[in-house]
């Protein structure tokens, strides 16, 4: 069916971010990469390293080492056990100790970060336990580093749910801690660490950071330059606004054997947990001995010889010593150990003024205060010491060629549901706020109702931000604790779908001011039955009768949306309609609107004759609702929507003919569909073959294959962390497949149905965005057994001449390029695509965008490839003493972009940092925020009812992304809304020069008008905040600037 074509209206100058070229940084991390050899040499003691020497004149009683010992406690929400069990096994009995032992050694300090556990045991506490704990805090012997809700992972979270984890532990701190304010950071144990974190640690007011696992011969190299400490910019950068003073630990691991120098053999030593006799021993068979009058000395100046070794790394005197482990800290004998015996080290050395050391025990506060007063001591300044540096920390290898490129895939059908979820938190929060914001203008009490749905809010966000997890969205927990994290995200699902529709009702009320909540019913269903947590979900079948049945659409972006929906009905002798109301006497008209028939498929591949999908092209409001009905056709009413046609592609078998299709058998051959924007041609198994771009007339060939890895034969294998491929992909066949095309003035797809995949291609009919891609979906079945050691990955392989270089996002925030090296393995050439990837040359760009975080790469010129699941039978010996046999079927969505570039037309710099185009970034956020689907529920009538709502004057820009509209907890005896609502904007900066085809938007130079986007509901003041909401800014009476990034 022919469509019409928009095309959104790009101010120039918007493209201007992407076309200048970032600042210069003193350290770029490809241009590291360049110059590595990914030699593994053996150092000695310091296996990734070299033997490190010291000249001991170089201190003096002006010049002293000072050292702070930092004593802390690893604390996993989820791994082996599952959180609530470490809770009640550990952790409770950590913190009870922390609390007890800073008390009784009055010059001991700790430091603490995930607020998930500390919220848990706060609630246990009686108030002179936590007046205690107040005063630790405000003492500074206590400190919390980053305050997150957990310690997230880097790689496959998305932006948004990373800021919402740190939201909601700051957010804790703040109303249960007396206003408390992290302001370090502290990551030590995620797989590989992302800019995007640094920079939202920047924005949220906090100054420091610290960050652990890196590639170890990135380690090597920065410790050989004395570069371990950095001004860590975004590679986006215009100049330095976004420098977060980093602290990069150099050896293998944060626990004690690998933290006070480079000897394992000597630091052990200095653990008293492991004293003889302990529940834990030192693998190098040297056991740490007790401090004593006889041995003081030497124990002193062993330990101190590591001390100095390490300080060589390192452009300061000030060293950082970390002194724990996971779930360290935990018993009396544990605190008394390490207590008296480092406080008889530290009397010694401080009390010897020829050794020209100090040691203490110390915070992260208290070291970065030192190190910057260091840094202004020696430049005026209290970060110019330090280089700047740009660039990220993936794909992170801890030894030999084993990198951790695995758990970028690892049980993606928990990856996907995390989507899901935020997908579904987003939308609450949203429709929450408004509906909140209307209680109050309309003057309507309902705080019962408001109460309880904030309670879901805040269960729904701390269960997302528990599986932020660098265990949890990983796919690196054991089998039963991943099904705890689905549990959780499941109960959060239905909370948010409670608050959506509730809300939802609310706000269509023709008269809000004497509404009558309910909460014994269920207004409208979310079309997405989730029955059990590990099952894909079930849409709703509508039973479809002479009175009109209510959909009801609820657009979550703040623009206007033209997309497709479907829903599954029971007749297709139906009418879709919309409500116009008449001018002239106030009554409702039918507006008929445009439908598409399509079959529902039997599980045997035959077309069901009692079930049918219906499809429409939706236009809702921004941040609104949409009313639609649909209703049997009365007699002298004739069928007004599209019916499509069937047609296998085999002429081995028969299918039975199913009223009202026109269902046909042929033999296999090549098809292809068509809309304004591109033709899409397929071969005669059903795959993608290539992709025309009308507008230029330009094809360009992008095979679909799926591709199998095995793992290696003898040694190490890969498992749930590790990707250790036998050598490169090799092509996996379909069997036997069943090829069903279905072509309609709607939407045109082909289904292929295999024993192990079963592959969907689409294309939309439609002026909109979706009209510009092909919409990709695999469920895919790694369950068998005879599927061990097998991993599958999608595969496009293109005539882009893409050369060595590719391009992935991180966190859906910023994208950076990639370079494939012949020097690194392959597990070494995979990087993270939480959203997307792509490749492109002078002329084309080839995105693929994706719903679930995944693992990809480019593995040759005009090549893009993602992992789509893995099952492996072995564990990787990375501590989880299991493999990967979990496997779910599991859906992956995507859609796959072909941009021509304009000619003659440069859109960015040539640099690290890269840019979706507009279009890019509108299917990004289509795919993981698609229009809600409220079926009408119960005998309830709808009469009272509005058909839309919404109560945006002016959308935003094209460029500008609404994060967040959050309405604020207050805690207290009971949860309940605050009247403050946070709305958190984002800036997208933009490739111009791929036309912005689909869109219906415009781009003005990054302004928001408070009174265009809400001009009732909120007043027009409104603060800047940091981005954890912990800080007050500037106050804006009208126009809100929006920076890019």
């Amino acid at each position: 069916m022919a469509t019409n074509k928009s095309l959104a209206n790009v101010n120039f100058n918007d493209g201007l971010f992407a076309r200048t070229s970032p600042a210069p940084c003193d350290i770029q991390m490809d241009k590291v990469y360049d110059k590595l050899d990914f030699g593994n040499p053996d150092g000695g003691v310091w296996k990734q390293g070299w033997d490190i020497k010291y000249n001991p004149n170089q201190w003096n009683l002006n010049k002293k080492l000072k050292v702070f010992v930092i004593p802390h406690s690893h604390n996993d929400p989820g791994w082996i056990k599952t959180f609530e069990t470490y809770y009640r096994d550990q952790t409770n009995k950590i913190l009870n100790n922390v609390i007890a032992k800073l008390q009784k050694y009055t010059d001991m300090t700790f430091i603490w970060a995930e607020i998930s556990y500390f919220a848990l045991w706060w609630e246990e506490q009686p108030s002179s336990v936590r007046q205690a704990t107040i005063r630790l805090l405000e003492e500074g012997r206590l400190e919390i580093v980053t305050g997150g809700w957990v310690m997230p992972d880097e790689a496959n979270p998305h932006y948004s749910a990373m800021i919402e984890q740190l939201i909601t532990g700051h957010e804790w701190c703040d109303q249960n801690l007396n206003g408390y304010r992290p302001n370090n950071g502290w990551s030590i144990d995620p797989f590989g660490m992302s800019p995007t974190m640094a920079y939202i640690l920047k924005r949220a007011g906090l100054d420091n950071m610290l960050i652990q696992r890196t590639h170890y011969s990135v380690k090597k190299e920065l410790a050989k330059h004395k570069q371990l400490e950095f001004n860590w910019r975004q590679h986006w950068d215009h100049n330095s606004t976004t420098d977060m003073l980093c602290h990069m630990m150099p050896f293998y691991s944060y626990d004690v054997p690998h933290t006070c120098g480079p000897d394992p053999k000597v630091c052990c030593q200095f653990d008293f947990l492991r004293l003889p006799g302990g529940r834990a021993s030192c693998p190098w068979r040297v056991a740490p001995r007790a401090v004593s009058e006889a041995n003081l000395a030497e124990r002193s100046i062993l330990l101190l010889d590591q001390y100095r070794k390490k300080a060589q790394l390192y452009n300061t005197d000030v060293l950082l010593i970390p002194l724990g482990d996971d779930f360290r800290w935990d018993g009396d004998k544990e605190w008394s150990d390490q207590y008296t015996n480092y406080a008889k080290i530290m009397a010694y050395v401080n009390s010897q003024p020829d050794l020209h050391a100090t040691i203490q025990w110390g915070t992260l506060a208290q070291y970065f205060k030192a190190l910057r007063g260091e840094s202004f001591q020696q430049s005026g300044d209290e970060t110019k010491l330090f280089p700047s540096l740009s660039g990220d920390f993936f794909t992170y290898a801890d030894r030999d060629d084993h990198y951790w490129s695995g758990y970028f895939t690892s049980r993606p059908f928990w990856k996907a549901m995390d989507r899901t979820l935020g997908w579904y938190l987003r939308g609450a929060e949203v429709l929450y706020s408004l509906a909140w914001a209307e209680m109050e203008y309309n003057g309507v009490d309902k705080s019962d109702l408001m109460k309880e749905c904030m309670a879901k809010l805040l269960y729904s966000r701390q269960m997302l931000g528990l599986f932020q997890h660098h265990d949890g969205i990983t796919g690196t927990a054991k089998d039963h604790v991943v099904m705890d994290y689905g549990e959780k995200m499941l109960l959060s699902i239905k909370a948010t779908q409670y608050v959506i529709q509730q809300a939802a009702n609310y706000l269509l009320t023709k008269n809000k001011a004497n509404y009558k909540s309910r909460t014994d019913i269920r207004h409208f269903d979310l079309d997405d039955t989730r029955t059990e947590s590990w099952r894909l979900p079930e849409k709703t079948l509508i039973n479809v009768g002479t009175s009109a049945k209510l959909v009801v659409l609820y657009n979550s972006q703040a623009r206007h949306r033209q997309e497709l929906v479907s829903f599954i009905v029971d007749s297709y002798n139906i009418k879709v309609f919309k409500l116009q109301k008449s001018q002239e006497d106030s009554t409702n008209t039918e507006i008929d609107v445009p439908f598409q028939i399509s079959p529902v498929f039997t599980a045997a591949g035959e077309v069901s004759n009692v079930q049918y999908e219906i499809s429409f092209i939706s236009e809702t409001p921004p941040l609104g609702l949409q009313s639609y009905f649909i209703r049997l056709l009365k007699d002298d009413e004739e069928l007004e929507g599209s019916i499509a046609s069937v047609e296998y592609l085999t002429d081995d078998r028969q299918f039975y003919k199913v009223e009202p299709f026109n269902v046909k058998s042929s033999g296999p051959r090549s098809f292809s569909f068509s809309n304004s924007y591109i033709k899409a041609k397929f071969s005669s198994n059903g795959m993608l073959e290539s992709v025309t771009t009308l507008d230029s007339g330009d094809t360009t060939t992008t095979n679909l294959n799926f591709l199998q890895y095995g793992t290696r034969r003898g040694g190490d294998k890969s498992g749930a962390y590790l990707f250790l491929p036998d050598g490169q992909g090799r092509l996996r066949e379909l069997k036997n497949p069943l090829v069903k095309v279905v072509t309609g003035i709607i939407k045109s797809f082909v289904e292929i149905s295999s024993d192990w995949n079963d592959h969907r291609a689409m294309v939309v009919h439609t002026a909109g965005e979706e009209g510009t891609a092909v919409h990709i979906e695999n469920d895919i079945d790694l369950t068998a057994r005879e599927m061990d050691n097998v991993e599958i990955s999608l595969s496009i392989n293109s005539d882009v001449q893409s050369g060595d270089y590719f391009y992935t996002d991180l966190n859906g925030f910023q994208v950076i390029r990639r370079k494939r090296y012949a020097k690194l393995p392959i597990q070494g050439n995979w990087y993270p695509v939480p959203t997307m990837a792509y490749i492109q040359d002078k002329k084309t760009r080839v995105t693929l965008v994706s719903h679930q975080p995944l693992g990809g790469s480019s593995m040759a010129s005009g090549h893009l490839e993602v992992m789509l699941d893995r099952r492996l039978a072995q564990d990787d010996n990375r501590g989880l003493f299991q493999g990967v046999q979990d496997n779910r079927i599991t859906r992956h969505k995507f859609k796959l972009l072909v941009e021509k570039l304009e000619p003659g037309c440069v859109g960015e710099a040539d640099s690290q940092a890269s840019y979706p185009s507009l279009v890019a970034l509108a299917a990004r956020h289509s795919l993981l925020h698609p229009v809600f689907r409220l079926i009408k529920e119960g005998d309830e009538s709808s009469a009272g009812l509005l058909t839309s709502y919404s109560t945006v004057s002016k959308p935003l820009d094209c460029d500008i992304q609404l994060v967040n509209m959050r309405t604020s907890t207050l805690y207290g005896s009971s949860i309940g809304p605050s009247d403050r609502t946070a709305l958190i904007l984002h800036r997208h900066g933009f490739n111009s020069c791929y036309k912005p085809m689909g869109l219906r938007c415009h781009t003005s130079g990054g302004k928001v008008k408070l009174d265009d986007l809400f001009p009732s509901l909120y007043s027009n003041n409104v603060n800047q905040m940091s981005l954890s909401l912990m800080y007050e800014g500037d106050r804006h009476t009208d126009t809100v600037p929006v920076t890019f990034i």
